[in-house]
C-alpha cells in the first residue's frame, strides 16, 4: 500500500491548480482522474467560455501559467479582451499546463474512500490502495448534472442533458426541444440550429433570456478574476461572503453569476430559434418515435411533438452524490442543502478532508463554480494541508498509526445541518 501526504481526486482546474501548489510547498502527494475530462468529454466542440479571457487561467504558484503566458510562450495569438475563448484554445492552454507543472497526473478511478485513524484509504478497482493524512475532492459537477422530474422518466433516446453531447450533427432535419434559458441551454440551441436541427427553446421566465452585456475596451476599478462591477469585490472574497447568513449563503452561492446568456450568443439564438418563454414542461412522454410535450403558458395547456428534448437545467450539487465516498465517511461530513460545510481553506468537518470546486460554493463563495475560484482556494489549501504535514512529522500515515490527527482548520466552530 503506497503512502503519501495528499491525495487529490479529480484532474480539472481545481485538482490540477491545487497540485501545483502543493508541489511548490514541496508536499508529496498523488493526483489521479482523466485531465479535463469534463471540458473534453462533456463540451460542444465549436463552444466558446463565457468567461472572460482573464477568467479561465488557472491558479499556479509561480507567474507566467495563464492564458496569456501560454500564447506567449507558444507564439499563438493572444486572446484580447471582449473576445470569447474558444474551448479548443483553452484546451490546448490546459495541456500546456499539466504538461509543464502537472506531468504526473494518474488515469484511474477511486471506488471508494475510508477514514483510517490518521488519513485515508483510497481503494481502486485495479491498482493497490493508496493511504493519505489529507485528500481533496476536486471532482467537478459530472455527478451533479439536473434533469427535471417531468423529463427524468423519459429513455436515453428521447431526453438527454446538454453535458451529454459534444457534437449535434445526428440531429441535423430533427426536432429538438432545449427547455431552459441559462448559457448551456442557450449555446446548445444555437449549435443545434446551426447543425441543422429545428429548434425550441422552452423556458419559465416570463422575460426573453438575459443577455450580458460586452465588456468595454477599458477595465473598470472594480474588477477581479470572477467578474466586474461593483458587486464583483464581495463575490470573489470568500472571507465577505462568509459573513452572510447561512441561508443566504446557500441562495447567493447557486444565483450569483447564474442563468445569463453571453452577449455573443443573442445574435445565433434571438430571431433564429422558435423561443417559448413564460411556458412550463408539466408532462413528457414518449410519442411514436418521438416525445410529447404537455406544456403551460399563459395560453392555456398544449401539448408539442418533438424528436428530442434537451435539458438545459443545469446541476444541483450535492455531497451525496461523490459516489466514491463510504457511507461512514460520508455521515461524518456536515452539510448544509447538500454542500459540505467548510472552513476557509476548504476543510471539511472531518479533519484533513477537503473539497474544492462547485461543492464549495456554500462555505467559498460563488467564485467556487468557476475557474476564477482556484484563485481564491489552491493556495490556501495548500497552505492547511502543509500545516498538517509539519505538525504530523514524526507521525507516519496509514491505518496502523494509532492516533487521530487533529484539525488543521481556521477555528470555525461547526454545527451539523444536514
Amino acid at each position: 500500500m503506497r503512502a503519501t501526504e495528499a491525495f487529490i481526486i479529480g484532474a480539472g482546474p481545481y485538482g490540477l491548480s491545487i497540485s501545483t501548489h502543493l508541489t511548490g510547498r514541496k508536499i508529496d502527494h498523488v493526483i489521479v482522474g482523466r485531465p479535463m475530462d469534463t471540458w473534453r468529454s462533456h463540451m460542444p466542440t465549436g463552444m466558446y467560455l463565457k468567461s472572460e479571457p482573464y477568467g479561465s487561467d488557472m491558479s499556479a504558484p509561480q507567474a507566467g501559467y495563464d492564458l496569456a503566458g501560454y500564447c506567449r510562450s507558444e507564439r499563438r495569438p493572444g486572446v484580447q479582451r471582449g473576445t470569447p475563448v474558444p474551448i479548443g484554445q483553452f484546451l490546448d492552454y490546459a495541456d500546456w499546463y499539466i504538461g509543464h507543472l502537472v506531468p504526473g497526473v494518474s488515469d484511474v478511478t477511486v471506488t471508494e474512500i475510508k477514514a483510517v485513524s490518521d488519513g485515508f484509504v483510497m481503494s481502486f478497482a485495479d491498482t493497490e490502495s493508496v493511504v493519505a493524512r489529507s485528500v481533496v475532492v476536486a471532482t467537478g459537477l459530472m455527478g451533479h448534472t439536473f434533469v427535471p422530474a417531468e423529463l427524468s422518466g423519459l429513455p436515453s433516446d428521447l431526453v438527454s442533458h446538454t453535458a451529454d453531447h459534444t457534437e449535434f450533427d445526428r440531429f441535423r432535419g430533427r426536432r429538438v426541444a432545449v427547455v431552459g434559458a441559462g448559457s448551456s441551454a442557450l449555446e446548445t440551441a444555437a449549435l443545434l440550429h446551426e447543425a441543422g436541427a429545428e429548434v425550441t427553446l422552452v423556458y419559465r421566465s416570463p422575460d426573453s433570456p438575459l443577455w450580458g452585456s460586452r465588456v468595454p475596451a477599458q477595465k473598470p476599478l472594480t474588477h477581479n478574476k470572477l467578474c466586474e462591477g461593483w458587486k464583483c469585490p464581495f463575490w470573489n472574497t470568500p472571507a465577505a461572503f462568509r459573513l452572510l447568513p447561512q441561508d443566504m449563503r446557500v441562495v447567493k452561492a447557486r444565483t450569483v453569476l447564474g442563468p445569463l446568456g453571453a452577449w455573443w450568443l443573442k445574435d445565433r439564438v434571438e430571431g433564429v430559434v422558435e423561443m417559448l418563454g413564460t411556458t412550463q414542461v408539466v408532462d413528457a412522454k414518449p410519442s411514436g418515435s418521438g416525445v410529447r410535450l404537455s406544456i403551460l403558458s399563459p395560453a392555456g395547456s398544449s401539448s408539442r411533438e418533438f424528436d428530442h428534448v434537451v435539458a438545459g437545467t443545469g446541476y444541483r450539487v450535492d455531497v451525496a452524490h461523490v459516489g466514491c465516498l463510504s457511507a461512514d465517511l460520508l455521515a461524518q461530513v456536515a452539510t448544509r442543502a447538500g454542500y459540505p460545510v467548510l472552513t476557509r481553506n476548504g476543510e471539511s468537518t472531518v479533519p484533513g478532508l477537503y473539497f474544492a470546486g462547485a461543492l464549495g460554493a456554500f462555505g467559498l463563495g460563488p467564485s467556487m463554480r468557476f475557474i476564477a475560484g482556484t484563485h481564491n482556494l489552491a493556495d490556501r489549501l495548500a497552505s492547511s494541508v502543509a500545516r498538517r504535514a509539519s505538525a504530523n512529522a514524526e507521525r507516519p500515515a496509514g491505518p496502523d498509526s494509532g492516533d487521530q490527527s487533529a484539525q488543521a482548520g481556521d477555528g470555525l466552530a461547526y454545527q451539523n445541518t444536514a
